[in-house]
């Protein structure tokens, strides 16, 4: 029966979090850290990536960059990056819940930015032309690798954490990238999106040689960041996350972030953030969104004319997506929630 595979879109959201970050916003527990110097302060995780980047050296600012990253301080002198040396921990937590999200882009629910970059053909100065500044080939990445563990709870013991045992990690592909290249102007363009994944099927080959202009138009908009689906858990530790009872979806509200045991190197920690997807916490289902794309458009018309006049009368079925009134029919009153709702949209409004 019509419903059964739709109507779905709309109930299993999460409400809408006017006021809430897409972006860690405390840290809840840390050790190791004496919170002196550049690269030793936990706090430094928490909010928006790292943009702009100040040498204090050379006295230059730099764009964040897949071939220039994070290190020491932005413009304003605060720290942008933290070291996991062996031992060390940082817990931070979202102010709402990270969703097991179907409809985040390729399923990625949240995303680690460290300060892994590409190697490329010579030193970048804030002024390079990444049009005929080319990475090595084969492409070579500078990353170390920090272990990533999810919770519900902030105090979870051994048992209540679920770690990526086996990847993906933390300070790894994909190295930031604050800003689009304009090639006309030979300048930074507009921000990119700290909420959207890079295709996780990339691989190192993809970007062999490639001048850098042309890297970060292969992010599709994307800036950066390593990206982590709860799916990736280990079996059973996905299965003991509980489900949200709204959504009907498992999440998580803590990220773990600790020094690799058997890693030689120490990795760094910039941000973390949660990827945007139609239906999420902060993007809720349109009223009259039929095929749940978060838009109104042709498609829901098109769809609730498929089902007109509809009589739906099984025992205990959910309320029917179309039928607005739940009064088990698509009539009139369904298809005026529409037009009242026309071109309406929550996500990816753009595209």
């Amino acid at each position: 029966m019509f419903g059964k595979s739709v109507h779905i879109f709309l109930l299993l959201s999460f409400s809408a979090c006017a006021f809430c970050s897409d972006f860690a916003v405390n840290v809840v527990e840390d050790s190791g850290f004496s919170r002196n110097g550049f690269y030793d302060d936990p706090e430094a995780v928490l909010g928006k990536p790292t943009m702009w980047i100040y040498d204090d050296w050379e006295e230059k600012i730099y764009a964040c960059s897949l071939v220039h990253a994070a290190f020491k301080t932005d413009p304003n002198y605060d720290n942008l990056i933290t070291t996991i040396e062996d031992g060390d921990y940082i817990i931070v937590e979202f102010d709402h819940k990270i969703a097991d999200d179907a409809g985040n882009p390729y399923g990625i629910d949240f995303l680690v930015f460290g300060n892994a970059t590409f190697l490329g053909n010579g030193w970048v100065e804030p002024n390079t032309d990444l049009d005929t500044y080319f990475l090595q080939s084969p492409a070579n990445l500078i990353a170390e690798l920090v272990l990533i563990s999810v919770s519900q709870i902030p105090d979870a013991n051994e048992n209540e954490w679920f770690s990526f045992s086996n990847g993906p990690y933390g300070d790894t592909a994909f190295p930031t990238n604050a800003f689009a290249w304009d090639s006309n102007s030979g300048g930074w363009g507009a921000e990119l999106d700290w909420l959207r994944p890079v295709d996780p099927n990339l691989t190192l080959s993809y970007f062999n040689g490639l001048s850098a202009a042309d890297a970060i138009a292969l992010y599709d908009g994307s800036a950066g960041g390593t990206g982590f689906d709860l799916k990736w858990l280990e079996p059973n530790d996905f299965a003991n996350l509980s489900v949200d009872p709204n959504s009907g979806e498992r999440w998580i509200r803590y990220i773990k972030v600790e020094f690799l045991a058997g890693s030689s190197y120490s990795g760094e920690i910039d941000a973390f953030s949660d990827v945007a997807g139609c239906g999420d916490y902060n993007h809720p289902f349109p009223e009259g969104d039929v095929n749940g794309d978060c838009r109104i458009d042709i498609f829901d018309v098109a769809l609730l004319s498929d089902y007109w006049l509809v009589q739906i009368s099984e025992p205990n079925e959910p309320a029917n997506t179309a039928d607005f009134h739940d009064d088990d029919v698509i009539d009139l009153k369904d298809l005026a929630i529409i037009f009242n709702s026309w071109q309406n949209c929550s996500w990816d409004c753009n595209r």
